[in-house]
């Protein structure tokens, strides 16, 4: 006699139906997650919620986490089993290693939910991963700029997470010490934090590898367009900085709208002055901040189409002219950013130019201050435009665990991290999502944004650290009154095409 089966949708819904009542018996258990069948973590709801973050979702902003944390790096992964209330779901695909990150674990209202997409599995119940786990040695990652100590934790979390092994250093300069290394034959790192400006010495050194494998769509095209070089990408956009004016609420009472301009600006400056006060300073030896005004003035962008950065343009002309003249009036006094920072935080002058990343350490010292993007230049109708710094992870080419490496890539360019890290240190996060989420808890995006829309990024070219060593000098020639500024631009221009030329 053949014994008879029930049906199969009869049988998951009488499993279904004792997975939902031993969670209500058990509500602190989450779900279980399993990696070819065997179990990886029971994770509590307790925990969960500890390690969500704000996620924007086709509803609404949620909070959650990305799937990706609670696996290990994994080479590839062809298939994703997932049972809820409404019964099972499957994705199947060879590229599912990579999507990973897409699929995230949402708080719901009575449980977990699985959300890919504008697909939402509702009160999980488990969810089995088939896919191979990598089994790399140590990962080391090199760190550098502020937040090294944050960084730190937020690797050390996805590593307690994921059970990768992870070594962060921090390394000042991390540029000149792999070429070193390379040079001397020694192991480099198998990530490491660059600046935009890096990358053609570190790809001429043939040190890179580049990232075109990696989903760099949720990151911001201008972020991209930092690390892109001859069609390729070559570090991960992490954060980036912008240039604002920092001014002093005691003395500008009134703070400046988004559209004002360089009239507006000189009316405030001679108010300040006739009360006593030094107006407006920042460092004007540095062609950092030449080059913003140089844009405002006409410079069509801070690269040539060759590559390189002209500094003679009739943009920089009328800019350097622009900014003598402020000297003169007595509105603008020249001063290194040691100086220039004391003298805001005691008072002595009204406003500065600087970096956003200026912004936590005049809370932490409880400055009363106010932040505003750069103005208009009233004689072009075009904004003195705010250079972007970005900062990204790249792989080198000597990695030991490439899979690791990329999974960690993937991860800090993630909306968790990236909210968690900017928020901490006042950056601007590459992950458009993570920007989204910064709209309501960062009381300075209003103005961080405007600079970002009209700013520039510093270009991953040659042309930009000749232009910005030789013109530290040059600048100071002209300041000083020992050359006059179009003899002074002309002669930074010879040294310039003579530099490059010898690279």
């Amino acid at each position: 006699m053949t014994r008879s089966h029930p049906p199969r949708r009869l049988a998951l819904s009488v499993v279904m139906a004792l997975v939902l009542a031993l969670a209500a018996i058990f509500p602190a258990l989450g779900f279980e997650i399993r990696l070819n069948g065997v179990a990886r973590s029971m994770l509590s709801d307790e925990r969960l919620r500890a390690l969500s973050y704000s996620i924007p979702t086709p509803a609404s902003m949620e909070r959650g986490l990305a799937l990706s944390e609670l696996l290990p790096p994994l080479i590839e992964a062809w298939q994703i089993d997932c049972l809820g209330s409404g019964g099972a779901k499957s994705w199947t695909g060879e590229d599912l290693a990579d999507r990973l990150p897409e699929f995230y674990l949402i708080q719901g209202a009575e449980g977990w939910d699985l959300l890919h997409g504008d697909t939402r599995i509702r009160f999980l119940a488990s969810i089995d991963v088939k896919g191979d786990a990598s089994h790399e040695g140590e990962l080391e990652v090199w760190l550098s700029w502020e937040g090294v100590p944050e960084l730190k934790a937020e690797i050390q979390r996805w590593a307690s997470l994921t059970g990768a092994k992870v070594r962060a250093v921090d390394v000042p300069d991390t540029r000149s010490k792999l070429l070193a290394v390379q040079r001397g034959g020694g192991r480099g790192p198998d990530l490491l934090m660059i600046q935009s400006d890096n990358v053609p010495d570190l790809i001429q050194a043939q040190a890179l590898q580049p990232l075109d494998r990696i989903d760099a769509s949720g990151l911001d095209p201008k972020g991209r367009a930092a690390f892109g070089l001859d069609g390729r990408l070559w570090a991960m956009p992490f954060y980036f900085d912008t240039q604002l004016v920092f001014y002093d609420k005691k003395q500008v009472k009134a703070p400046p709208d988004m559209g004002w301009t360089t009239a507006d600006l000189e009316i405030l400056a001679a108010g300040i002055r006739a009360g006593g006060k030094k107006p407006l300073s920042w460092n004007v030896y540095s062609a950092y901040w030449l080059l913003s005004f140089a844009m405002g003035f006409g410079k069509p962008a801070i690269a040539d189409p060759d590559g390189g950065v002209r500094p003679d343009d009739p943009g920089t002309k009328r800019g350097v002219a622009w900014i003598l003249a402020m000297i003169d009036k007595g509105y603008l006094e020249p001063l290194e950013r040691d100086a220039m920072v004391g003298r805001f935080a005691s008072g002595d002058i009204a406003m500065i130019l600087s970096g956003s990343y200026s912004i936590p350490e005049f809370e932490r010292i409880g400055l009363d201050f106010g932040v505003a993007p750069y103005p208009v230049v009233s004689a072009t109708g075009k904004p003195i435009v705010p250079l972007l710094d970005y900062k990204g992870f790249a792989m080198t080419r000597t990695t030991k665990a490439p899979v690791s490496a990329r999974r960690l890539i993937e991860h800090l360019s993630g909306i968790g991290v990236q909210q968690r890290f900017t928020a901490a240190l006042s950056k601007l996060p590459a992950n458009s999502g993570a920007w989204k989420v910064s709209e309501k808890s960062n009381r300075y995006h209003a103005v961080l944004a405007r600079s970002a829309e009209i700013g520039a990024v510093i270009p991953p070219s040659s042309g930009y650290s000749a232009y910005k060593n030789t013109m530290w000098k040059i600048l100071r020639f002209i300041l000083a009154g020992s050359m006059k500024p179009d003899a002074a631009l002309a002669e930074a221009r010879r040294l310039i095409d003579a530099n490059l030329a010898e690279r």
